[in-house]
C-alpha cells in the first residue's frame, strides 16, 4: 500500500464570485492546490467517507465529490452546459450514446459535487459552486446549485463547510 503524499494546498476558501483564487490551469491544480491530494487520490475524493459524518454548516450525511465537468464537446459523449447563470448544470448524451451511465440502485444521488467547471480547452477550471442532484430523466440529468462558497478544512482535505447553503 502506497502512502498518501500530501502536497501544499493553496486555497482554503473556494468561492464562485471569486474569479481571481478559484481558477487552476488544469484538473491536477485543482486537486493540489485546493485539496492537497495528488491525481491517485481522485477517485477516493468524497468527504467524509461515510454516509454518517458529518460537517458543521452542512446537513446530516452530507458528502461531497469532487466534479470537473468541460463545457465543451469532448469525447465522453455527453454535453455539459451551465444555465441561467450557474444556477444549474445539464449534462445531456450525445447522439452517439443510447444507455444511461446511472445505475440508480447503485449512484448515491444524496452526494454533493463540488464543480469546477472548464468553459473552452484554452482556459482554466473554474470553481462554480456546490451542486446536488435535480432531476435525473433518461439520458438527461439536471445539478441544481446549492452554494457558492465553501471553506476545506485540513490539508489534505478531510472536511468541507458550506458557508451560503441555499437548500430549502
Amino acid at each position: 500500500m502506497t502512502k498518501l503524499k500530501v502536497l501544499p494546498k493553496r486555497v482554503d476558501i473556494l468561492d464562485a464570485n471569486d474569479t481571481a483564487s478559484c481558477k487552476f490551469r488544469i484538473n491536477i491544480d485543482v486537486l493540489n492546490e485546493a485539496f492537497g491530494v495528488g491525481r491517485s487520490m481522485y477517485a477516493k475524493a468524497c468527504y467524509p467517507d461515510t454516509k454518517d459524518g458529518s460537517f458543521p454548516g452542512t446537513k446530516p450525511g452530507d458528502r461531497f465529490i469532487i466534479w470537473m465537468p468541460k463545457l465543451y464537446s469532448n469525447s465522453s459523449e455527453w454535453k455539459n452546459s451551465l444555465y441561467m447563470d450557474g444556477i444549474e448544470i445539464h449534462e445531456d448524451a450525445e447522439d452517439t450514446r443510447h444507455e444511461d451511465w446511472t445505475d440508480f440502485s447503485k449512484h448515491d444521488l444524496s452526494v454533493l459535487r463540488l464543480v469546477f467547471v472548464k468553459p473552452d480547452p484554452k482556459e482554466p477550471y473554474r470553481f462554480v459552486g456546490v451542486y446536488r442532484s435535480g432531476k435525473m430523466n433518461y439520458l438527461h440529468h439536471t445539478y441544481e446549485r446549492i452554494a457558492t462558497k465553501v471553506r476545506l478544512i485540513g490539508n489534505p482535505v478531510y472536511r468541507i463547510e458550506l458557508l451560503d447553503d441555499n437548500r430549502k
